[in-house]
């Protein structure tokens, strides 16, 4: 019991990441260490993102097809390649600009495509059944649209998506009565 009390937690880990990212940044002036940091604060949340999509799938939240893995490989996808911009980029020096955009790009889609399966498979009724949606639409209604206007990436969209992955670790958190994973002894 305790550890399914822990892993409720590690739900939460994706938007707690992007928000204290968004105050960190914003407090101090930009520096060597602190862009460590804030890497470091965004691995973790990738980290966290890859926990969430890997128990959407479990729990089988968008549907028992199997055509429910798409949505969140796309997604995980999207997790690793910001992952590797960080690691390469920041740590081998590595021109991985590409990565960033790329991996918002493959988040999204695969978020838009598992909320839809979310909303046809109807597993999650109500109002969290919405979040993985939201949460996909996000980018293509914040963070590119920006980009579009201004020409470079705004780190505070970037970051204000750990709203809506927020949103879905609590609806995750608090609705882990109703979603059942798989019993232990099956593989």
């Amino acid at each position: 019991m305790k550890r399914n009390n822990h892993l409720s937690a590690f739900f939460l880990l994706p938007g707690i990441c992007y928000l204290t990212e968004f105050v960190v940044w914003s407090s101090y002036p930009p520096s060597h260490s602190l862009n460590a940091i804030l890497g470091g604060l965004w691995t973790l949340g990738q980290i966290g993102i890859l926990l969430i999509l890997s128990y959407l799938y479990r729990w089988k939240i968008a549907s028992g097809s199997k055509w429910k893995a798409l949505g969140v490989s796309i997604a995980a996808a999207g997790a690793i390649s910001y992952s590797i911009n960080y690691f390469f980029g920041y740590w081998l020096h590595m021109n991985t600009k590409m990565f960033l955009p790329l991996g918002a790009l493959l988040s999204g889609i695969g978020m838009v495509v598992t909320g839809i399966q979310v909303l046809v498979g109807k597993r999650w009724p109500g109002f969290k059944g919405t979040l993985p949606l939201f949460v996909g639409l996000y980018p293509f209604l914040v963070m590119f649209p920006l980009l579009v206007i201004t020409g470079h990436p705004d780190l505070v969209a970037i970051m204000g998506w750990g709203v809506p992955w927020l949103f879905l670790g609590i609806g995750m958190a608090t609705e882990r009565s109703t979603l059942k994973t798989r019993p232990q002894y099956e593989y």
